[in-house]
């Protein structure tokens, strides 16, 4: 069995089919505590978004333009080609390095401080040569993030995507 909470808050209990409606209200009402801890996040998350200025299509193609410049130089400064790089709507990552050496990179980045902006590029970079988040991969980014790429990967926990809901 399984509860999912959708980013408006809908609900959805996944029971297999050989499961009796009985055992599926015990499960849930098992779960009443981890529900509640969701949607309180949930909900707090969404009133943090408020603050968030909304970004004209302008102003997301500028800070793109921005972001793949600064990209580009940390890629050329530090030796981590990468083969392409693009701006996606992801819902749970704030970026991703393929095997292939392709970068995507969330939109909400945009709404972040410049030196979480550049842990996130840096990070995705370091992916290059590291494809883990090994010891190695974190005494590299260390050294790119002046020794506070732990303090940074903790800050960026206080920051919430903006949704579409």
């Amino acid at each position: 069995m399984r509860i999912t909470i959708a980013p408006t808050q809908v609900i959805t209990v996944t029971v297999p089919a050989n499961s009796s409606l009985e055992r599926a209200k015990e499960f849930v009402q098992s779960k009443q505590i981890w529900i509640q801890k969701h949607l309180t996040k949930m909900r707090q998350a969404k009133d943090l978004q408020k603050d968030q200025p909304e970004l004209s299509r302008e102003e997301l193609n500028k800070a793109q333009d921005g972001l793949f410049a600064r990209l580009e130089r940390f890629s050329n400064e530090y030796n981590l080609p990468y083969r392409r790089a693009a701006f996606r709507c992801q819902k749970t990552k704030w970026g991703s390095c393929s095997s292939q050496n392709n970068i995507s990179l969330n939109i909400n980045i945009a709404f972040l401080p410049e030196h979480l902006q550049d842990y996130i590029l840096l990070h995705e970079l370091c992916h290059i040569r590291h494809m883990n988040h090994s010891g190695d991969f974190w005494v590299q980014l260390d050294q790119y993030c002046d020794g506070k790429a732990k303090a940074y990967a903790k800050e960026l926990k206080t920051h919430r995507m903006k949704t579409r809901a």
